[in-house]
């Protein structure tokens, strides 16, 4: 005949604790049949030593009736749970664990209870702590329990009860220790969930949780990410589904509201007070005396309840705005506002869409700023999700289990993951990257920054510190130029093919547009108001070439930062002339202009310069970065030396603006070769030829 109740009860090396483990479930085995229920043990001894395994077989356990021992070589618990579930010839499994005490009344309720309520996973109602540690938690069904309770955290535990026949669609994950993912009950317990199982819990039943050093969920909080692989459950359409179901279901006797009176209740004065908890509890200190009633007493009280709101509530709202759907390409950026590496993106993004059919994009900010001004810029088949605005009140720790839990649910298999370097991208990926085997990674390289020290420049390389740590798991790295390759592949001396250049798309003036045949005396500055750029220098170029030649007008374009009045120095400038914040190049109206002063004091190869080319616009721009490799001096225009001193810098500049007026057939055949330049090796053509190369054509690679 076959048994009501399988037990699977997975043993390691628990040798100083086992006994009393396998008298406290013949209890509950005996118990439970006096009232008619039959149960079997199967005992899986995964890589048991051999105290252990002799401890093991010399028990007498009359409860059962069959025991069977299972020999297994896994070194996992999920991998040993299943082998004892394969096991199993009973209706229902329940599972233990080698460390762990039973109520004697636990198999008898919960087998009650999961006949009561068909396709139910079920739990003890009381969770009695002990050992180390002392603590009373109440656990409650899921008429309290939310479906997005199981991000935030895991609101029940590995001690299952449930039907056979679930396991052979479902089965535990192999999450042994690692520093990646872990908690194969949390994940299986989501699938669970995202099946439509019901999760209920057997009244006035206690399971008595060891605590211990050295055992594995300690060491898994310990060594992983404290992060479940990923799960049905958070996918998109299945997670608001459930959201949805829970609200009709949800009664005025039991709003979301009442779980703050939960929240406030002490379960332990609750569990002490019950004779019926207090008479399962003496049994089992009579098993196993190290239940100390003293120091439950004295413990903390605890409940499977979360917050009213919590970030998983906001993963809710996330799903409403990604919808469902896998996404081939993932983008982590800071900020999606107007500027360089975000267009320089972007140029990547349309160029994918446009060789891919299956492409599919969600791009995710991850900093806090301004409105996101280039959101209107993105592919058509791309999702955007600004995560700081959208959910102010989160924190980082908050903001990245997010976006952790909606790439790994949304993400094809193998998606591409592009990453713009940022405190935000460098904080979320140095964090779970372990987590995120089989996305390839495409790291985007700008320039690092570098400041004025004793009369040098000195290098900040927050990038070439996240590229030290992670370059073994990037499978790319994108630059706009070769100088940035050159420099990094002779730090690391290693992975040089990893570094990839794609030169910048931009658009260009059409030929049958000459440069003007005389020069109006107005050159144009264009670029961020920021110390990078060098405002201050600008203001003092100007200042020096109006002198020498009254006539001459530069115009100042750009978005200032908050640190700076960099627009009021402008104004007390002779010559100079600040005319705002831009979006577009083209908007500029270049064709009223000259030239374009470029400053910089560090840089890769910025847009500006290539779109000014692009116009006809001659250049005047410093040596520094990548600008060399467009700006070629007297050939496609005016390249002005990287010293350190200002003061050369000033007369380097102002005899550049002079060069320019003073050979006009020379600067309009510089401009014709800079636009010529631009229209060969930054074409759209030459863009999306190149990103075919490196992704592979149609379909990803």
């Amino acid at each position: 005949m076959h048994p009501d109740v399988s037990v699977i009860l997975n043993i390691h090396r628990e040798s100083g604790y086992v006994l009393r483990t396998l008298r406290s479930l013949d209890e509950a085995a005996s118990f439970a049949r006096d009232e008619g229920i039959h149960s079997e043990l199967i005992v899986v001894l995964d890589r048991s030593d051999e105290l252990t395994r002799n401890v093991t077989k010399s028990a007498i356990c009359c409860g059962f009736e069959t025991v069977r021992c299972v020999e297994a070589d896994h070194g996992s618990l999920g991998l040993a749970r299943n082998t004892g579930i394969a096991a199993a010839n009973g209706k229902y499994v329940w599972t233990a664990d080698a460390d762990d005490l039973v109520s004697y009344n636990c198999i008898a309720v919960m087998h009650a209870m999961a006949e009561a309520t068909p396709r139910s996973v079920v739990f003890s109602e009381y969770i009695v702590a002990f050992g180390d540690d002392h603590w009373v938690a109440k656990y409650f069904d899921d008429s309290v329990v939310e479906a997005v309770d199981f991000l935030y955290g895991h609101p029940y535990m590995s001690r299952i009860f449930l039907h056979r026949d679930v396991f052979n669609d479902l089965q535990f994950d192999d999450l042994r220790l690692s520093q990646g993912f872990a908690f194969e009950d949390w994940h299986l317990n989501c699938e669970f969930k995202a099946q439509g199982l019901r999760f209920s819990v057997a009244p006035k039943t206690v399971i008595y949780y060891r605590q211990r050093k050295g055992s594995l969920c300690r060491e898994a909080d310990t060594i992983s990410t404290r992060q479940i692989p990923a799960t049905s459950l958070f996918r998109p359409e299945i997670l608001l589904s459930h959201v949805a179901l829970e609200k009709t279901r949800r009664t005025a006797s039991l709003p979301r509201a009442g779980k703050v009176g939960i929240n406030q209740s002490i379960s332990t004065q609750e569990f002490l007070a019950d004779p019926v908890c207090m008479e399962l509890t003496f049994a089992a200190i009579r098993v196993d005396p190290c239940i100390n009633l003293r120091r439950i007493e004295a413990g903390r009280s605890g409940a499977n309840v979360f917050p009213d709101h919590h970030w998983g509530h906001d993963y809710a709202t996330a799903c409403s705005i990604v919808e469902s759907g896998d996404f081939s390409d993932i983008v982590l950026l800071p900020r999606l506002n107007a500027g360089e590496e975000g267009s320089f993106i972007l140029d990547v993004l349309h160029s994918l869409a446009e060789e891919s059919e299956s492409f599919r994009c969600l791009i995710v900010s991850g900093e806090a700023g301004a409105a996101q001004d280039w959101a209107g810029r993105l592919p058509a088949s791309s999702r955007f999700l600004d995560v700081c605005n959208e959910f102010p009140e989160l924190d980082d720790n908050a903001r990245d289990q997010l976006v952790l839990r909606l790439v790994l649910a949304v993400g094809q298999k193998f998606a591409r993951i592009h990453l713009q370097d940022s405190h935000f991208v460098r904080r979320w990926y140095s964090r779970f990257s372990p987590c995120l085997d089989g996305f390839k990674f495409v790291y985007y390289r700008f320039c690092d920054p570098r400041i004025l020290r004793n009369g040098s420049w000195v290098t900040l390389g927050n990038g070439l510190e996240f590229i030290s740590s992670e370059l073994g798991r990037l499978n790319m790295l994108i630059t706009d130029n070769q100088k940035i390759i050159e420099d990094d592949v002779s730090v690391f001396g290693v992975c040089a093919e990893k570094w990839q250049c794609v030169h910048a798309a931009v658009l260009t003036r059409s030929p049958d547009q000459p440069p003007r045949s005389t020069p109006i005396h107005k050159i144009l500055w264009a670029s961020r108001l920021c110390e990078q750029k060098r405002p201050d220098l600008l203001a003092k170029i100007a200042a020096e070439a109006s002198r020498l030649m009254p006539a001459l007008r530069i115009c100042a374009v750009g978005t200032s930062d908050r640190e700076s009045d960099w627009p009021a120095l402008f104004a007390d400038t002779p010559g100079l002339e600040y005319l705002g914040p831009f979006q577009e190049f083209a908007a500029l109206q270049p064709d009223g202009y000259d030239a374009l002063l470029y400053t910089s004091a560090f840089d890769g190869l910025p847009n500006v310069i290539l779109e000014a080319m692009g116009w006809g616009l001659p250049v005047i721009a410093p040596d520094v970065g990548g600008v060399s490799e467009a700006v070629r001096d007297g050939e496609t225009g005016f390249l002005i030396p990287d010293f350190s001193d200002d003061g050369q810098l000033i007369d380097a500049y102002v005899a550049a603006i002079q060069r320019l007026y003073h050979d006009w057939a020379r600067t309009k055949f510089m401009a014709h070769a800079a636009r010529a330049l631009i229209e060969r090796r930054h074409s759209a053509v030459a863009h999306r030829e190149r990103i075919r190369e490196l992704f592979g054509t149609g379909e990803q690679s």
